[in-house]
């Protein structure tokens, strides 16, 4: 990221001297452009405060404006901005700004107006927030995204015909995630029903912003403590044995649904009696917490982490065919035998052993777990220090996928960073990447690289110069090319356009700017969402 930044800066840099440099007028369009620019770039790249000044500044401005300004006017005008630019950049330390979002919330209501105004409000919390304006979009996120928090209006609840809404309070009283119905009216007889449904909590139009947040927020840390304390093992921090039977059944469940691949690993420390034997058991409880630890580091949110039993762990992986976990579980293991213990004078190393299965529709719960310990004692018996596949050549033969993704964003640094992130993406299930980056949206549809059989991910700017991303959305929307799922990157906050966008047929959209962590876990929604 620190590149990015150091790029960023000297390209403001550079147009403002050449600005400064000359003695034309600027027209108040391109003030307008260079300040969105900036505030897009700015925010993403760590620059939060000079992001702000920005979006200050940019609110005197009018796209469609024919003014112009002088150019003392203009040097005037952006001197604020460049002096927090530079600032920033002085003191700014190697540290990155980008943190993982603290929780997931699900939200689905039919009114685009509301659903970005709590979203809105949501994120500001800290959360990360997966938002649909119907039941059927939230269907497959609701097994993708792993929800703290569920939000529904309801209406949608009562007005549902397939079933939706009771499968996802049924999970969510499985695994204790609170469902919270809305109601655009305050009425006694619709909190009776929403009760009696089954929710957690019923919000009518007479809650407050403040109310809102302060009960949605106590009901995400009550479910964090209750899973902490029924479904945590206290000396690792991973689920314990009482959360498998119900992974597994979701697994096997949500495998019958999509057809999707899952897979079972289970591992364990090679010689752990030693540690035990030679250190003492206070050791060997370091060893099996810095491993745990290690494993949830290195995992997905959406990969689960059990402690089995003693030094045995069992994880599952959705979206993951066995060759594809043989391949994760090999690369934890070459990283955690390169960590070292110390007792006193002595260090050690510690390896673990693993077995891998695919989880099917067939097999029973106990059939997979015994599949997994038989290849576990594979691993044991070759010599351990390695992960072996049980029956391996069962979906090791299914053809590679390919999507494509394109960036169409008239700002260079944030087409270059994008590029280069996605570039490095790492895929969940059995398909490729391929990136591309165009600066308009006339090289974007000029390109026939998209437009064969494969599906493409349209990460779409919205403001451009000539054609604009929403002008690019309605041409793509236009050809009812079920192939582009497009996701807009705009930094206009004006909602009418959002509700514009989302009208058009945009499946997601995130503001500028927007955390690096938080674009990389929309895209891994919209990936399984093509799929």
């Amino acid at each position: 990221m620190e590149k990015y930044r150091k790029k960023f800066v000297l390209n403001m840099m550079e147009k403002y001297e050449e600005i400064k440099s000359g003695n034309e007028s600027v027209p108040e369009k391109e003030l307008y452009q260079f300040l969105h620019t900036f505030k897009g770039t700015a925010g993403t790249v760590g620059y939060e405060q000079a992001a702000e000044k920005a979006e200050a500044l940019i609110t005197h401005f009018d796209l469609e404006s024919e003014r112009s300004f002088s150019n003392e006017e203009t040097i005037k005008l952006l001197e604020d901005v460049m002096d927090e630019i530079i600032e920033q950049a002085a003191i700014h330390n190697e540290e990155s700004k980008e943190t993982d979002v603290k929780r997931m919330i699900m939200l689905i209501h039919p009114n685009p107006m509301n659903l970005i105004e709590m979203k809105a409000n949501l994120e500001k919390e800290g959360y990360l927030v997966f938002a649909a304006m119907d039941l059927s979009k939230a269907h497959t996120a609701l097994y993708d995204m792993h929800p703290d928090c569920i939000i529904v209006d309801f209406h949608l609840i009562e007005t549902d015909e397939f079933g939706i809404a009771k499968e996802m309070r049924e999970k969510a009283e499985l695994q204790f995630i609170p469902l919270i119905l809305t109601d655009t009216v305050t009425s006694v007889s619709n909190r009776i029903k929403g009760y009696d449904f089954g929710a957690d909590d019923f919000l009518g139009q007479d809650v407050s912003i403040e109310e809102y947040l302060l009960r949605v927020n106590h009901k995400i840390k009550k479910r964090k403590t209750v899973v902490h304390s029924v479904l945590t093992d206290e000396l690792t921090g991973a689920f314990n044995r009482k959360f498998l039977e119900t992974q597994l059944n979701y697994m096997r469940y949500d495998f019958v649904r999509n057809g999707d691949h899952a897979s079972l690993v289970m591992f364990d420390i090679d010689h752990f009696k030693s540690i035990n034997d030679g250190f003492g058991h206070l050791i060997g409880d370091q060893v099996l917490k810095k491993l745990s630890r290690y494993i949830m580091d290195e995992k997905r949110r959406t990969d689960t982490l059990i402690r089995y039993g003693g030094e045995e762990f069992v994880l599952i992986l959705p979206d993951t065919t066995s060759s594809q976990a043989e391949k994760f579980l090999s690369r934890l293991l070459k990283g955690f035998r390169s960590k070292t213990f110390r007792v006193k004078e002595e260090t050690f190393s510690v390896t673990f052993s693993g077995g891998v299965v695919d989880i099917d529709s067939v097999s029973s719960n106990k059939e997979l777990l015994n599949q997994a310990d038989e290849a576990l004692y594979r691993a044991k018996a070759n010599g351990r220090n390695q992960v072996v596949i049980y029956e391996s050549n069962l979906v090791d033969s299914m053809p590679m996928k390919t999507i494509r993704i394109a960036v169409v964003d008239d700002d260079e640094i944030m087409r270059t960073l994008l590029t280069s992130q996605l570039q490095q993406f790492q895929p969940d299930g059995n398909y490729e990447i391929e990136v591309r980056s165009y600066r308009e949206g006339e090289s974007f549809f000029e390109d026939s690289w998209h437009q064969g059989n494969s599906s493409c991910l349209v990460l779409l700017d919205g403001i451009m110069p000539r054609m604009d991303g929403i002008e690019v959305l309605r041409k793509l929307r236009n050809e009812s090319n079920s192939r582009y799922t497009v996701m807009m990157l705009t930094g206009r906050k004006s909602e009418k356009d959002i509700v514009k966008a989302l009208e058009l047929g945009a499946d997601d959209y995130i503001t500028k700017p927007f955390s690096i962590v938080e674009l990389e876990a929309r895209i891994r929604r919209l990936i399984q969402k093509m799929m």
